[in-house]
């Protein structure tokens, strides 16, 4: 449910420009995806950056994780997260 600050701007756009409520929803949709999956390949960069490559870094996990440090281990978690949500974004773009 739109707010009434939300519906208004939404009716004074309409007025300025002919473009449905529709498309203006699927159009902020579409934005906010594609930022997103800009955000995650930045991150899947700099973990690159860092660890050369996802099965480096696995490599790396499986010889065993210093108990002070558990930093790669945590890394590993969230490349795989930022991989698999960014599999999961590019499906949806696809199906937009």
């Amino acid at each position: 449910m739109l707010t009434n600050q939300t519906k208004n701007l939404l009716l004074r756009f309409q007025e300025l420009i002919t473009v449905s409520e529709d498309e203006i929803v699927q159009r902020g949709i579409t934005q906010a995806t594609t930022e997103r999956i800009i955000e995650l390949r930045q991150r899947a960069t700099q973990l690159a950056k860092q660890y050369g490559s996802l099965d480096e870094l696995e490599a790396l996990v499986q010889k065993g994780v210093s108990p002070d440090d558990h930093t790669p281990y945590t890394s590993l978690l969230e490349w795989r997260a930022v991989r698999h949500e960014l599999e999961q974004l590019t499906r949806f773009l696809e199906a937009v």
